[in-house]
């Protein structure tokens, strides 16, 4: 039986960064891989903001496909579009980017074994045991668990699960964009999330959507509608889905056990993105896992210092986000009308999006918005408490 100091489960971007971390901070670690390769599945719409970029801790490359500056903002009847002078966000291909990741890692110290799902998982006196396909077991003081949305592990572990999870699904296909620098944001195609377009090229683009449940069938209808239907310009050339985890527990470690990313719901509820939090999350787990093991002491109480400071970090932004997110799923389509088009009349509140638009921290975005308000916006505020009920 192999014996580590930190044993990392699913080499995506958290669970690369982690280990990555793991090793920097000087233990033994593993990355096991289920898949032969890494970036695979694809369950992503791949759009990266500014600061998540900057989390990955790589350089530009590859990866990178084409830079955007704005967005066109979609509610049933009406629409608002903004565009930046500089970049904001940055459209990637996530094979690549995810084995750049994982490659960083390995070069700071960790060994990566693909082919290798965790099945089985227990806890001795001495530290915890993974049992991976072929029946191989691996020992670790403290296992991370970066699985993503199923969580299995982390669930048999004691990590209770997030407070609700929605259905998504995108394709990929030759499409007529209007401007290629901005992506598309329709709200109301489906109860969960919103809609989107994310250019690829100047002339393909994802389409996809998070819906409560079904998003393969709200997909469907999605790309039928006129807006979308109309600039299609030959058939989908290939169809992700995936779960999408939104609310982390009260509580995302136990003894000798964190979770990082997915697998404990560090997502942004108001955009969907998951990259910008798991990396932050992952870099503090795998720091504190290294030191937990250096001091002897992987119990649930030392290992608490990881809920502490990724909290102090992005809990109030996640929590923010959830609000908004209710917000949105409890207005009807006349609401989200009215919504858009007071945001419409306020320029100054569409240069503030344009200047400080953040899609990794949008609560800084809100702060900012709040004096172009005015008086207009006591109309508004009581149309948001309606909705939040």
């Amino acid at each position: 039986m192999d014996r580590y100091d930190v044993a990392v489960i699913g080499a995506g971007p958290a669970g690369s960064m982690a280990a990555k971390y793991a090793a920097l901070s000087g233990a033994h670690t593993v990355l096991l891989e289920e898949h032969s390769s890494i970036g695979w599945p694809l369950k992503c719409a791949g759009l990266l903001g500014n600061k998540a970029l900057e989390e990955s801790e790589l350089p530009m490359g590859k990866f990178v496909l084409r830079g955007l500056k704005g967005a066109r903002v979609f509610s049933p009847n009406t629409n608002i579009s903004f565009k930046a002078k500089s970049y904001k966000a940055w459209v990637v291909d996530r094979k690549l980017f995810d084995r750049a990741l994982t490659l960083e890692a390995v070069k700071k110290g960790a060994e990566l074994r693909l082919n290798s799902p965790a099945r089985e998982f227990r806890r001795e006196n001495d530290g915890c045991v993974l049992t991976v396909s072929d029946g191989e077991q691996i020992k670790a003081d403290v296992v991370i668990s970066a699985e993503g949305v199923r969580a299995r592990i982390a669930r048999n572990a004691g990590i209770v699960p997030v407070k609700k999870i929605l259905s998504g699904a995108q394709v990929e296909a030759p499409f007529f964009l209007e401007d290629p620098e901005k992506v598309e944001v329709h709200f109301g195609p489906a109860p969960g999330l919103f809609a989107w377009v994310v250019p690829t090229t100047n002339d393909a683009a994802r389409i996809g959507l998070c819906a409560s449940d079904n998003g393969c069938g709200y997909l469907r209808a999605f790309l039928q509608k006129d807006i979308i239907r109309k600039r299609l310009l030959g058939s989908p050339v290939g169809l992700v889905v995936g779960g999408l985890p939104m609310g982390p527990p009260v509580a995302t470690v136990t003894d000798r056990f964190l979770a990082v990313g997915d697998a404990c719901g560090q997502v942004k509820p108001t955009s969907g993105g998951g990259i910008y939090p798991g990396l932050v999350c992952a870099k503090i787990a795998g720091s504190v896992a290294a030191s937990a093991y250096k001091e002897g002491d992987c119990s649930a109480e030392r290992l608490r210092e990881y809920d502490k400071l990724w909290r102090a970090r992005l809990g109030k932004e996640l929590e923010i986000g959830m609000r908004v997110n209710r917000l949105l799923n409890r207005m009807n389509q006349t609401e989200l009308d009215e919504a858009f088009s007071f945001l419409a009349r306020k320029p100054e509140l569409l240069k503030a999006i344009e200047e400080h638009g953040d899609i990794d921290r949008p609560s800084i975005l809100m702060a900012r918005m709040l004096p172009y308000v005015g008086l207009d916006g006591i109309k508004l505020a009581k149309l948001l408490r309606h909705a939040l009920g």
